[in-house]
């Protein structure tokens, strides 16, 4: 039996009678991936444990930057403080925003690919990207919250680009640099879209002001007023230090923040439960940024034979995507490559809705991939090992054995506002207390001597009572760059080993 590459009667019924069911598809499907039956949410693992708990510190009266030390624009703290504010530090709240994000970027990928494509390959690239590399990185970090403003922003232009729409992709991309101020990348690249089309329309020099104009006054009008309450709140110099200088200057340090990471991590077959990222995996690394040079030149070859081609649509789309792609290139590790996809999977489905019949044959392969994962993906998560934990922040499951050990062994021996140090997955899900500066301490210059004097003085001035110590920090890859001695020494003067994991993770404990 063949799938469907176009489905014309499925175009003729109003959009909204014909989307509202699918969203609500890929809200279960999404649902089922990140909540165990009935609505158990699963353990906040990842980087979103740190951007969790510095919003737990501004709800407490913290500020990022002058207490506590962060790379990032303070977006996704700020939205995170809020919904603390409104329902409670909860641990559902980051698995119900997955939830949210990915119904909108799904949307958005309709309402973008139904001026590219026809019939029900206009579900395609939002389908795949659900299936595949949406829910292979379920992390309710910042990047997740920036692709989503530039997602809205590809679409408010995918159909015109008049100054008003110009205006509000600004705005868009200006609230998405809250976020993530890489993002300025991709407004440069919307801008130096905007000039092609105008050269290549022969638009009037001041037309094309205009619009440029009016670009950078949505996006100047929230970046600015934005950086400016927290320059005002700590000073000019420490915004600029965490900001800039240091992303410039030692975020790098890490190997996985480097170019070095690309094509790294690849998931276990050993484990079944990893196959279907293994597919995400594969795919993205192949597509991006490969399909954006062939869309090119698919474009030097015919954009002057085929006029009929949406070529400024298609164009809109590629450098969106070639944009995101420049954004991470610096550090291309395989998360931050999911996260900037859905461009590179809308111009795959493009490139393959052709008459021929290999294009035919690999597209249905496609569909194919998203019905086996659409039942896949949330199986796995129903009926693989779990265990649950009541705490703090509400009723809690947990997938890995290790990390529901780890988070039972000190859930038993504290209290929601002790101080715990290691590890701000702890932090969070216990309710307990960091007085340190950083989140987590690395053995590389992106942990800085002087941070690590702010760790052992807090350590010793609050008496805390459990570090977390995890695997890999008493080995340095780079030892000219390690300056955790001062902390190691400081940790066998006055802490024990109260209990190593299975995976050489460790918890000191502070002697009488």
């Amino acid at each position: 039996m063949s799938l469907p590459i176009a489905t014309p009667d499925c175009e003729s019924l109003p959009a909204q009678r014909r989307w509202l069911p699918i969203l609500l598809a890929c809200c279960g499907f999404l649902y089922l991936s990140v909540f165990a039956l009935p609505h158990i949410p699963h353990v906040a693992t990842g980087d979103q444990a740190v951007y969790l708990h510095n919003a737990v510190r501004m709800l407490d009266g913290q500020l990022i930057y002058r207490d506590y030390d962060h790379f990032a624009l303070p977006g996704t703290e700020v939205l995170y403080t809020v919904l603390f504010k409104l329902f409670g530090v909860r641990a559902w709240i980051p698995q119900a925003m997955l939830v949210l994000i990915g119904v909108l970027l799904a949307g958005l990928s309709f309402v973008i690919s139904r001026q590219l494509l026809t019939g029900a390959a206009v579900f395609l690239p939002g389908f795949l990207f659900l299936t595949l590399p949406f829910t292979g990185y379920l992390d309710a970090t910042h990047h997740w919250y920036s692709v989503l403003a530039a997602t809205v922003a590809l679409a408010l232009l995918i159909e015109r680009r008049t100054p008003a729409r110009l205006w509000c992709a600004g705005i868009s991309l200006g609230l998405g640099t809250c976020f993530n101020q890489s993002l300025v990348v991709v407004f440069m690249g919307f801008g130096l879209f905007v000039v092609w089309e105008g050269y290549r329309n022969e638009e009037p020099m001041i037309s094309l002001l205009r619009k440029e104009t009016c670009a950078f006054a949505g996006f100047l009008g929230i970046v600015v007023p934005f950086c400016a309450y927290f320059v005002r709140k700590v000073g000019l110099r420490q915004f600029l230090y965490h900001t800039v200088t240091f992303v410039a200057t030692y975020y790098r340090a890490d190997e996985a923040n480097t170019w070095r990471i690309y094509m790294q991590g690849r998931p276990s077959l050993r484990l079944w439960t990893h196959w279907p990222d293994l597919v995400a995996w594969s795919l993205i690394h192949l597509l991006i940024p490969l399909v954006y040079i062939l869309f090119c030149a698919r474009y030097w070859q015919e954009a002057r034979l085929r006029p009929d081609k949406p070529w400024e649509r298609l164009m809109l789309v590629n450098i969106a995507g070639l944009s995101l792609f420049l954004a991470v290139a610096s550090a291309p590790a395989w998360n931050r490559l999911y996260t900037v996809s859905l461009p590179a999977l809308i111009m795959l489905v493009w490139l393959l809705d052709a008459p021929l019949k290999v294009e035919r044959t690999l597209l249905r392969g496609l569909w194919g991939i998203v019905l086996i994962l659409a039942i896949a993906r949330p199986t796995v998560t129903q009926t693989r090992w779990r265990a649950y934990l009541d705490l703090p922040t509400g009723r809690t499951v947990f997938f890995e054995p290790v990390l529901y050990q780890a988070t039972k062994w000190v859930h038993d021996r504290t209290q929601p506002g002790d101080y715990f140090f290691g590890d701000p997955l702890f932090c969070f899900d216990l309710r307990l207390r960091n007085p340190t500066r950083v989140a987590f301490v690395r053995p590389t210059d992106y942990t800085r001597p002087e941070e690590v004097r702010n760790v052992v003085e807090a350590l010793e001035e609050h008496k805390v009572r459990f570090v977390g110590w995890y695997n890999g920090l008493d080995d340095p890859v780079e030892p000219a760059g390690d300056h955790l001695a001062p902390l190691r020494q400081y940790l066998q003067h006055r802490y024990r080993v109260a209990e190593t994991f299975s995976n050489g993770d460790r918890i000191w404990e502070r002697q009488k």
